[in-house]
Protein backbone atom coordinates (compact mmCIF):
# COMPACT_ATOMS: atom_id res chain seq x y z
CA UNK A 1 0.00 0.00 0.00
CA UNK A 2 1.13 3.56 -0.68
CA UNK A 3 1.38 6.13 2.08
CA UNK A 4 -2.11 7.55 1.49
CA UNK A 5 -3.65 4.08 1.62
CA UNK A 6 -1.81 3.25 4.84
CA UNK A 7 -3.17 6.44 6.45
CA UNK A 8 -6.70 5.72 5.18
CA UNK A 9 -6.55 2.15 6.42
CA UNK A 10 -5.26 3.24 9.83
CA UNK A 11 -8.09 5.75 10.19
CA UNK A 12 -10.62 3.09 9.23
CA UNK A 13 -9.23 0.63 11.79
CA UNK A 14 -8.47 2.91 14.74
CA UNK A 15 -9.99 6.36 14.49
CA UNK A 16 -13.50 6.00 13.09
CA UNK A 17 -15.63 5.29 16.14
CA UNK A 18 -19.03 4.72 14.56
CA UNK A 19 -20.24 1.43 16.03
CA UNK A 20 -22.66 1.32 18.95
CA UNK A 21 -22.43 -1.62 21.39
CA UNK A 22 -26.19 -2.07 20.91
CA UNK A 23 -25.54 -2.94 17.26
CA UNK A 24 -23.41 -5.83 18.53
CA UNK A 25 -26.12 -7.08 20.87
CA UNK A 26 -24.44 -5.57 23.96
CA UNK A 27 -26.50 -3.35 26.25
CA UNK A 28 -25.27 -0.10 27.80
CA UNK A 29 -25.35 -1.77 31.19
CA UNK A 30 -23.16 -4.65 29.96
CA UNK A 31 -20.54 -2.47 28.26
CA UNK A 32 -20.33 -0.14 31.27
CA UNK A 33 -19.90 -3.18 33.54
CA UNK A 34 -17.10 -4.50 31.32
CA UNK A 35 -15.39 -1.10 31.25
CA UNK A 36 -15.59 -0.81 35.06
CA UNK A 37 -14.06 -4.28 35.41
CA UNK A 38 -11.24 -3.59 32.91
CA UNK A 39 -12.47 -6.15 30.41
CA UNK A 40 -12.61 -3.62 27.56
CA UNK A 41 -9.55 -1.36 27.99
CA UNK A 42 -9.25 2.02 26.26
CA UNK A 43 -13.00 2.32 25.60
CA UNK A 44 -14.48 5.55 26.94
CA UNK A 45 -17.45 5.14 29.24
CA UNK A 46 -20.78 6.87 28.59
CA UNK A 47 -20.56 10.47 29.79
CA UNK A 48 -22.84 13.41 30.49
CA UNK A 49 -21.24 16.59 29.16
CA UNK A 50 -22.19 19.96 30.65
CA UNK A 51 -23.07 22.41 27.89
CA UNK A 52 -24.44 25.10 30.17
CA UNK A 53 -24.78 28.76 29.26
CA UNK A 54 -26.03 31.91 30.97
CA UNK A 55 -29.63 30.76 30.64
CA UNK A 56 -29.15 27.53 32.50
CA UNK A 57 -27.41 24.20 32.59
CA UNK A 58 -27.73 21.76 29.72
CA UNK A 59 -26.27 18.29 29.59
CA UNK A 60 -25.53 16.18 26.54
CA UNK A 61 -24.95 12.44 26.68
CA UNK A 62 -21.81 11.22 24.95
CA UNK A 63 -22.65 7.65 24.01
CA UNK A 64 -20.11 4.84 23.81
CA UNK A 65 -18.84 4.39 20.28
CA UNK A 66 -16.34 1.77 19.14
CA UNK A 67 -13.79 1.62 16.37
CA UNK A 68 -13.49 -1.54 14.30
CA UNK A 69 -10.94 -3.43 16.44
CA UNK A 70 -12.74 -2.48 19.65
CA UNK A 71 -15.99 -3.81 18.18
CA UNK A 72 -14.30 -7.12 17.29
CA UNK A 73 -12.94 -7.37 20.83
CA UNK A 74 -16.36 -6.65 22.36
CA UNK A 75 -17.83 -9.48 20.26
CA UNK A 76 -15.11 -11.83 21.52
CA UNK A 77 -15.78 -10.83 25.13
CA UNK A 78 -19.50 -11.37 24.61
CA UNK A 79 -18.87 -14.87 23.23
CA UNK A 80 -16.46 -15.88 26.00
CA UNK A 81 -18.84 -14.49 28.64
CA UNK A 82 -21.67 -16.58 27.16
CA UNK A 83 -19.44 -19.66 27.50
CA UNK A 84 -19.11 -19.08 31.24
CA UNK A 85 -15.69 -17.40 31.41
CA UNK A 86 -15.64 -15.31 34.60
CA UNK A 87 -15.32 -11.54 34.63
CA UNK A 88 -12.02 -11.89 36.50
CA UNK A 89 -10.54 -14.21 33.87
CA UNK A 90 -11.75 -11.90 31.09
CA UNK A 91 -10.06 -8.95 32.81
CA UNK A 92 -6.82 -10.95 33.04
CA UNK A 93 -7.08 -11.89 29.36
CA UNK A 94 -7.72 -8.25 28.44
CA UNK A 95 -4.66 -7.22 30.43
CA UNK A 96 -2.49 -9.67 28.47
CA UNK A 97 -3.92 -8.70 25.08
CA UNK A 98 -4.18 -4.92 25.47
CA UNK A 99 -2.04 -3.64 28.35
CA UNK A 100 0.95 -5.96 28.33
CA UNK A 101 1.97 -5.03 24.74
CA UNK A 102 1.58 -1.36 25.69
CA UNK A 103 3.89 -1.76 28.67
CA UNK A 104 6.34 -3.79 26.57
CA UNK A 105 6.33 -1.02 23.92
CA UNK A 106 5.29 -3.42 21.18
CA UNK A 107 4.25 -0.48 18.97
CA UNK A 108 7.72 1.05 19.15
CA UNK A 109 9.28 -2.17 17.87
CA UNK A 110 6.73 -2.44 15.04
CA UNK A 111 7.34 1.13 13.88
CA UNK A 112 11.13 0.75 14.05
CA UNK A 113 11.01 -2.50 12.06
CA UNK A 114 8.67 -0.89 9.53
CA UNK A 115 11.07 2.01 8.98
CA UNK A 116 14.03 -0.35 8.66
CA UNK A 117 12.54 -3.04 6.43
CA UNK A 118 9.99 -1.31 4.21
CA UNK A 119 11.91 -0.27 1.11
CA UNK A 120 8.84 1.30 -0.50
CA UNK A 121 8.33 3.74 2.36
CA UNK A 122 8.97 7.33 1.30
CA UNK A 123 11.62 9.46 3.00
CA UNK A 124 8.91 11.84 4.22
CA UNK A 125 6.90 8.99 5.74
CA UNK A 126 9.99 7.68 7.54
CA UNK A 127 10.62 11.10 9.07
CA UNK A 128 7.02 11.28 10.24
CA UNK A 129 7.28 7.85 11.88
CA UNK A 130 10.55 8.79 13.58
CA UNK A 131 8.78 11.87 14.90
CA UNK A 132 6.08 9.65 16.36
CA UNK A 133 8.71 7.59 18.19
CA UNK A 134 10.16 10.73 19.75
CA UNK A 135 6.74 11.92 20.96
CA UNK A 136 6.31 10.02 24.23
CA UNK A 137 2.82 11.39 24.90
CA UNK A 138 1.61 10.24 21.49
CA UNK A 139 3.21 6.83 21.86
CA UNK A 140 2.03 6.19 25.42
CA UNK A 141 -1.53 7.47 25.15
CA UNK A 142 -2.38 6.51 21.58
CA UNK A 143 -0.10 4.39 19.38
CA UNK A 144 0.81 1.86 22.08
CA UNK A 145 -2.90 1.42 22.81
CA UNK A 146 -3.85 0.64 19.20
CA UNK A 147 -0.85 -1.29 17.87
CA UNK A 148 -0.54 -4.75 19.38
CA UNK A 149 -0.67 -8.41 18.25
CA UNK A 150 -4.47 -8.44 18.47
CA UNK A 151 -4.93 -5.42 16.18
CA UNK A 152 -2.35 -7.00 13.86
CA UNK A 153 -4.57 -10.10 13.76
CA UNK A 154 -7.62 -8.04 12.81
CA UNK A 155 -5.71 -6.08 10.17
CA UNK A 156 -4.36 -9.28 8.66
CA UNK A 157 -7.86 -10.75 8.48
CA UNK A 158 -9.18 -7.65 6.71
CA UNK A 159 -6.40 -7.69 4.14
CA UNK A 160 -7.04 -11.40 3.53
CA UNK A 161 -3.39 -12.29 3.60
CA UNK A 162 -4.12 -15.89 4.60
CA UNK A 163 -6.73 -17.85 6.46
CA UNK A 164 -7.46 -18.90 9.15
CA UNK A 165 -7.35 -16.09 11.69
CA UNK A 166 -8.41 -17.10 15.20
CA UNK A 167 -8.04 -16.35 18.88
CA UNK A 168 -7.20 -19.57 20.71
CA UNK A 169 -8.14 -19.40 24.40
CA UNK A 170 -7.31 -21.99 27.10
CA UNK A 171 -9.83 -21.59 29.98
CA UNK A 172 -7.94 -23.73 32.50
CA UNK A 173 -4.79 -21.59 32.31
CA UNK A 174 -6.30 -18.33 30.97
CA UNK A 175 -3.64 -18.30 28.27
CA UNK A 176 -4.17 -17.40 24.64
CA UNK A 177 -2.54 -17.53 21.22
CA UNK A 178 -3.32 -15.85 17.92
CA UNK A 179 -3.55 -18.11 14.92
CA UNK A 180 -2.79 -16.39 11.62
CA UNK A 181 -0.98 -16.99 8.30
CA UNK A 182 -0.81 -20.75 8.76
CA UNK A 183 -2.66 -23.77 10.09
CA UNK A 184 0.14 -25.22 12.24
CA UNK A 185 -1.98 -24.95 15.36
CA UNK A 186 -0.40 -27.65 17.52
CA UNK A 187 3.11 -26.60 16.58
CA UNK A 188 2.31 -22.99 17.46
CA UNK A 189 0.62 -23.81 20.74
CA UNK A 190 3.14 -26.43 21.82
CA UNK A 191 2.67 -29.87 23.32
CA UNK A 192 1.76 -28.50 26.76
CA UNK A 193 -1.66 -27.47 25.42
CA UNK A 194 -2.56 -30.94 24.19
CA UNK A 195 -3.91 -31.82 27.64
CA UNK A 196 -6.16 -28.77 27.93
CA UNK A 197 -9.47 -27.74 26.40
CA UNK A 198 -9.12 -25.04 23.75
CA UNK A 199 -11.70 -22.48 22.66
CA UNK A 200 -11.25 -21.40 19.05
CA UNK A 201 -12.86 -18.07 18.16
CA UNK A 202 -12.56 -17.44 14.40
CA UNK A 203 -12.13 -13.78 13.52
CA UNK A 204 -13.65 -13.75 10.03
CA UNK A 205 -17.31 -14.31 11.07
CA UNK A 206 -17.01 -11.60 13.73
CA UNK A 207 -15.28 -9.25 11.34
CA UNK A 208 -17.96 -9.86 8.71
CA UNK A 209 -20.63 -8.83 11.19
CA UNK A 210 -18.75 -5.72 12.31
CA UNK A 211 -17.92 -4.64 8.76
CA UNK A 212 -21.56 -5.05 7.76
CA UNK A 213 -22.58 -2.73 10.61
CA UNK A 214 -19.91 -0.20 9.65
CA UNK A 215 -20.93 -0.27 5.98
CA UNK A 216 -24.55 0.29 6.99
CA UNK A 217 -23.61 3.15 9.33
CA UNK A 218 -21.36 5.02 6.95
CA UNK A 219 -22.58 4.13 3.44
CA UNK A 220 -19.09 4.97 2.24
CA UNK A 221 -16.49 3.50 -0.07
CA UNK A 222 -13.74 1.44 1.53
CA UNK A 223 -10.46 1.79 -0.31
CA UNK A 224 -9.38 -1.83 -0.04
CA UNK A 225 -12.43 -3.09 -1.98
CA UNK A 226 -11.98 -3.43 -5.71
CA UNK A 227 -14.36 -1.65 -8.07
CA UNK A 228 -16.17 -4.91 -8.72
CA UNK A 229 -16.63 -5.54 -5.01
CA UNK A 230 -17.92 -1.99 -4.51
CA UNK A 231 -20.53 -2.46 -7.21
CA UNK A 232 -21.74 -5.72 -5.68
CA UNK A 233 -21.86 -4.16 -2.24
CA UNK A 234 -23.77 -1.11 -3.47
CA UNK A 235 -26.42 -3.27 -5.10
CA UNK A 236 -27.01 -5.30 -1.95
CA UNK A 237 -26.73 -2.47 0.58
CA UNK A 238 -28.48 0.38 -1.20
CA UNK A 239 -30.88 -1.15 -3.74
CA UNK A 240 -31.99 -3.78 -1.22
CA UNK A 241 -33.07 -6.44 -3.74
CA UNK A 242 -35.02 -9.47 -2.62
CA UNK A 243 -32.37 -11.79 -4.04
CA UNK A 244 -28.89 -11.44 -5.51
CA UNK A 245 -27.35 -14.47 -7.18
CA UNK A 246 -23.57 -14.23 -7.62
CA UNK A 247 -22.18 -16.63 -10.23
CA UNK A 248 -18.79 -17.17 -11.88
CA UNK A 249 -17.95 -18.12 -15.43
CA UNK A 250 -15.20 -20.49 -14.35
CA UNK A 251 -16.80 -21.68 -11.10
CA UNK A 252 -13.48 -21.09 -9.32
CA UNK A 253 -15.39 -19.75 -6.33
CA UNK A 254 -18.53 -21.43 -5.01
CA UNK A 255 -21.53 -19.25 -5.97
CA UNK A 256 -23.75 -17.86 -3.24
CA UNK A 257 -27.24 -16.42 -3.19
CA UNK A 258 -28.02 -13.49 -0.92
CA UNK A 259 -31.73 -13.05 -0.22
CA UNK A 260 -33.97 -10.89 1.93
CA UNK A 261 -34.04 -13.78 4.43
CA UNK A 262 -30.36 -13.25 5.21
CA UNK A 263 -28.64 -10.41 7.01
CA UNK A 264 -27.73 -9.18 3.56
CA UNK A 265 -24.89 -6.80 4.41
CA UNK A 266 -23.30 -9.38 6.72
CA UNK A 267 -23.56 -12.08 4.06
CA UNK A 268 -21.90 -9.81 1.53
CA UNK A 269 -19.15 -8.69 3.92
CA UNK A 270 -18.37 -12.32 4.74
CA UNK A 271 -18.33 -13.20 1.04
CA UNK A 272 -15.93 -10.40 0.11
CA UNK A 273 -13.61 -11.28 3.02
CA UNK A 274 -13.49 -14.99 2.26
CA UNK A 275 -13.10 -14.79 -1.51
CA UNK A 276 -10.73 -12.98 -3.78
CA UNK A 277 -12.16 -11.40 -6.92
CA UNK A 278 -9.53 -11.10 -9.61
CA UNK A 279 -8.56 -7.63 -10.75
CA UNK A 280 -9.85 -6.89 -14.22
CA UNK A 281 -12.94 -9.04 -13.81
CA UNK A 282 -16.02 -7.89 -15.69
CA UNK A 283 -19.38 -7.52 -13.99
CA UNK A 284 -22.61 -8.36 -15.83
CA UNK A 285 -25.80 -7.34 -14.03
CA UNK A 286 -29.08 -8.94 -15.04
CA UNK A 287 -32.07 -7.11 -13.50
CA UNK A 288 -34.86 -9.63 -13.06
CA UNK A 289 -38.48 -9.39 -11.99
CA UNK A 290 -39.64 -8.60 -8.44
CA UNK A 291 -36.47 -6.76 -7.48
CA UNK A 292 -34.05 -9.65 -8.08
CA UNK A 293 -30.56 -9.39 -9.56
CA UNK A 294 -28.22 -11.91 -11.12
CA UNK A 295 -24.58 -10.88 -11.06
CA UNK A 296 -22.09 -12.75 -13.24
CA UNK A 297 -18.37 -12.18 -12.80
CA UNK A 298 -16.27 -12.95 -15.86
CA UNK A 299 -12.57 -13.15 -15.09
CA UNK A 300 -9.81 -12.74 -17.65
Amino acid sequence: MVDSQIISFGNFIYNEQDISPNQLGVTSRQINYWIDNKVTPFIQKQQSIDEGDNKGNKKRTKWIRLNLVQAVWVCIVKELFSLGISIGDLAELAEDIWNKPRKDKYADKVIKDYIKNNKDLSKEAKEILRGYLEDELLMEHYLRTVINPFTDLVKSAILREKLPHSLIYIPSTNEHEFLMHDSELMLKLGSTYLENTLINIPIIPILSKVLAIDIGNQKKDIFYLSEIEKQIRDIVVFKKPKSVEIAFDENHIKPIIVTDQHKTKEELARYILENKIKKGSKLLIDIRSQGNYKITLISK
